[in-house]
């Protein structure tokens, strides 16, 4: 049984680093919580509203007050803050992240943090087409299955601590390993938003008049297409070799698709949708 950290600081409170201290501070009131933004304004307004206790936008300055260290931040911008850190985190300190990709992460930030293997990969698999502090909300992360990405150089302390975190907010947690993760995440979440923008962009490019005809169904499959362009630019560039192979696949699918249309084979297109609408059914039973 790992105790609870002592003190937990969410680097980057935005969506999820906001949503991570309010339900810290609902479910886990005894933790004393920290917080760095780049910004003076938001350390501000988190501690007027008593969701940090301490906090500010010295990286180092924060780390040394932390037992836990979440870095919610994206992918490409946790090496620098990484740096920042490493040298002054307290003994028995654990860090972890929340990105989207975790191979390249984890490799670089087992690297940077050394000192035993106290960096763990995480990333909960939740959030919103919304981003920023102000789309923060206490129940993100209940019910939401969480992906902890130990590695043989993990210390199985580090493991347990950052798993326990998650739970303590409601989340369910799974192991995998960083590679089997970015192949299953580039299936799962970052080809589905690709494929969303592409639908999106396939009716701008029609007349404005079938505009008018994009009711409920259109708006469902597209909404993850609201999501931040730099935050998804940099998921994608970073999982890019994984999404270019699962792009090959739903383009190999298509073009079956097509072929049955083509020679007008209805009976391959009615197997088709037949086994897809089973399938979904199959893989979100499990969920």
């Amino acid at each position: 049984m790992t105790a609870a950290p002592t003190s937990v600081s969410v680097f980057g409170p935005g969506l999820m680093g906001g949503s991570l201290l309010m339900a810290l501070r609902q479910r886990a009131p005894d933790i004393k919580l920290g917080v760095w933004a780049r910004r003076t304004a938001v350390v501000d307004e988190l501690k007027l509203r008593k969701l940090a206790d301490f906090g500010g936008t010295d990286a180092a300055a924060v780390a040394a007050d932390s037992q836990m260290i979440v870095l919610c931040l994206p992918v490409e911008h946790l090496e620098k803050v990484a740096a920042e850190i490493k040298d002054v985190l307290p003994r028995n300190a654990w860090v972890t992240d929340v990105g989207s990709v975790k191979k390249s992460v984890v490799e670089t930030l087992e690297k940077l943090f050394g000192r035993g293997g106290c960096f763990v990969g995480s990333h909960p698999m939740c959030g919103s087409e919304e981003a920023g502090l102000q789309a923060a909300r206490t129940d993100l992360y209940q019910g939401a299955l969480c992906v902890i990405t130990p590695t043989s150089h993990s210390n199985p302390q580090a493991v347990r601590a950052v798993s326990a975190l998650w739970r303590t907010v409601g989340a369910r947690t799974i192991e995998m390993e960083p590679a089997e993760h970015d192949r299953a995440a580039a299936i799962v979440s970052h080809v589905p938003h690709v494929a969303a923008a592409l639908l999106v962009e396939l009716v701008r490019a029609e007349k404005p008049s079938f505009r008018e005809l994009c009711a409920g169904g259109f708006r469902d499959t597209t909404r993850i297409a609201s999501g931040s362009p730099d935050l998804w630019a940099g998921i994608l560039s970073s999982n890019r070799a994984e999404v270019l192979a699962a792009l090959r696949k739903l383009t190999a699918a298509a073009t079956r698709i097509e072929g049955a249309l083509q020679s007008n084979d209805t009976d391959a297109l009615r197997a088709f949708l037949a086994e897809a609408a089973q399938h979904r059914f199959e893989i979100l039973s499990r969920s």
